[in-house]
């Protein structure tokens, strides 16, 4: 998925940080709406059922403070397929894509309000957990943007 693939909030400026407060960055650019993926691999990395995310252009974000701190795992066997998080709290935290033409930034690390209200997506609903219910009527996806909607 990139940048254009949802349409993007207004510009503004928004802060984000880990849970120990060692690494902030600030995104100065346009923000997609929050995303949210149901695959095994997002349920790992955030330790529940999805993860809410938004994308942004990678020259849009800026690290503050702290980049030293971000581990990054790159799973293998799989397309690049990355987590980032701080190594002293292990708060998720944005990485780039594959490409690096974006960031992905968790939801839950941002201290601004993004803009966005709900969920604008669900993705990979094929994959989701089975005691996990989706209760709010976003389009559903089941793998990617380009894949079928499931929810029509």
């Amino acid at each position: 998925m990139t940048e254009t693939d949802v349409d993007t909030q207004e510009h503004r400026m928004i802060r984000g940080s880990c849970l120990c407060g060692g690494v902030r960055y600030v995104i100065d650019g346009n923000v997609s709406p929050i995303g949210q993926c149901h695959c095994s691999r997002c349920r790992k990395v955030s330790g529940t059922a999805s993860n809410a995310v938004l994308w942004t252009a990678t020259g849009s974000l800026t690290w503050l403070e702290g980049e030293e701190l971000i581990q990054r795992f790159v799973v293998p066997d799989t397309n690049q397929w990355t987590s980032a998080f701080c190594r002293l709290c292990g708060s998720p935290m944005p990485h780039p894509d594959a490409d690096g033409k974006i960031y992905f930034v968790p939801a839950g690390t941002l201290d601004d309000d993004p803009g966005s209200r709900g969920i604008a997506v669900h993705l990979h609903v094929n994959s989701k957990a089975p005691w996990e219910v989706i209760a709010d009527s976003a389009p559903q996806h089941a793998q990617d943007m380009e894949s079928e909607r499931i929810d029509s």
